[in-house]
């Protein structure tokens, strides 16, 4: 596998920043940490439900930017 080119890498960074930092938060929590969604609802005093939700808003800003 190569290593990303520094124009995608940018793009990454950028869609990273452009996140609500609590779904930013859990994206790394979830992503980088390697919590479940339920260690991360129980560690935020939120639902699954809600975790999921910010997830798939993260992930949506990710994929339209990249």
């Amino acid at each position: 596998m190569s290593a990303p080119d520094a124009a995608a890498v940018a793009r990454a960074k950028a869609a990273l920043e452009r996140m609500p930092a609590r779904t930013r938060m859990i994206f790394f929590a979830n992503r980088v940490e390697g919590l479940s969604y339920a260690e991360i609802a129980r560690r935020e005093g939120l639902f699954r439900w809600q975790v999921r939700r910010h997830m798939l808003r993260a992930i949506r800003i990710i994929a339209r930017d990249l």
